[in-house]
């Protein structure tokens, strides 16, 4: 028989398919420290690995059991939401390391760039799918949205809101949900306009400083949000982009996003009168482009580039 199909006893020699723990008592061992103590041997042999796997792969479940499974699995999580892998509640310290973990979690450039390399050439499983054309998003979102409609209340609301801020203002960076890395500058930036201005900078010979301060503001004695500048210019000068912005004299977009700019364009005037915020709107911007998208080299043309 071929040798793949067993693995050989490092103390006695005999042959097994699986080196089990009963066998090493003869020895006065147990298995970690048989491991311990030839740490490149081999417990089960490759057969009997492929075999096992070609099984659970393999395995058929009946509906029926599928769905006690299942059942059973909702019940246990509603019964204990807050439990780990194992079924087991967590404890507070547990929570309390788990929710440090998740928020604010840094990771270095070198695991960035191995991740990334990973990922090359694969296709994501969800490519050009929506909720609307594929049954497991529309699932996931439609349980999502009942989840939501049920537990998320205004008090928890509140909590998450209170929690960010103070965590905001603490440090943590501000998550980027759009933008990219742009090689040229070998920097992230959220849009066109912002790698465009960043260009323009270099172009000039004049030092990019990009979201380098952030200003805690304040409403009523409490942390109402942050306020992170795009680029810094001066000592207490910085150019703010405002695609939504028609010019600096004409801020007439009463979008939800725009609200939330123009709240905090106020409370940086009361709170930190010595700042000075310069806005470039799409009439600033346009300006921006006559003067220079000729003369700086990747730059990006958008819906109000010339």
């Amino acid at each position: 028989m071929s040798k793949k199909e067993f693995v050989n006893c490092e103390i006695c020699g005999k042959e097994f398919k699986t080196i089990t723990a009963k066998h090493l008592l003869r020895h006065e061992l147990t298995l970690k420290e048989y491991s311990n103590k030839f740490p490149y041997a081999e417990l089960v042999s490759q057969k009997t690995k492929d075999l096992k796997n070609s099984k659970l792969r393999g395995k058929a479940r009946s509906e029926e059991t599928k769905k006690k499974i299942s059942e059973s699995n909702k019940k246990s999580w509603q019964d204990n939401p807050n439990q780990g892998r194992t079924g087991c509640p967590l404890s507070d310290e547990s929570k309390k390391d788990l929710s440090e973990k998740l928020m604010g979690h840094e990771v270095s450039e070198e695991t960035r760039k191995k991740i990334s390399e990973t990922g090359m050439g694969r296709e994501p499983w969800n490519k050009d799918l929506t909720k609307e054309d594929h049954p497991s998003l529309q699932t996931m979102s439609e349980k999502a949205k009942k989840w939501n409609e049920e537990n998320m209340t205004d008090e928890l609301k509140e909590q998450i809101s209170k929690t960010l801020k103070q965590r905001y203002a603490d440090g943590m960076k501000i998550p980027h949900a759009n933008g990219g890395k742009r090689e040229d500058l070998n920097m992230y930036v959220r849009s066109s306009w912002e790698a465009n201005y960043a260009r323009v900078l270099k172009y000039c010979n004049k030092k990019i400083e990009y979201e380098v301060d952030k200003f805690v503001l304040y409403k009523d004695g409490k942390i109402k949000c942050t306020y992170t500048p795009d680029f810094k210019i001066g000592e207490k000068t910085y150019i703010e982009i405002k695609g939504h912005l028609r010019s600096i004299d004409n801020w007439d977009c009463n979008c939800k996003s725009c609200i939330r700019d123009k709240n905090k364009t106020k409370l940086m005037e009361e709170q930190y009168p010595d700042i000075k915020i310069i806005f470039i709107g799409k009439k600033e911007y346009t300006e921006l482009c006559e003067q220079y998208n000729k003369l700086v080299e990747n730059w990006e043309f958008g819906s109000y580039d010339i």
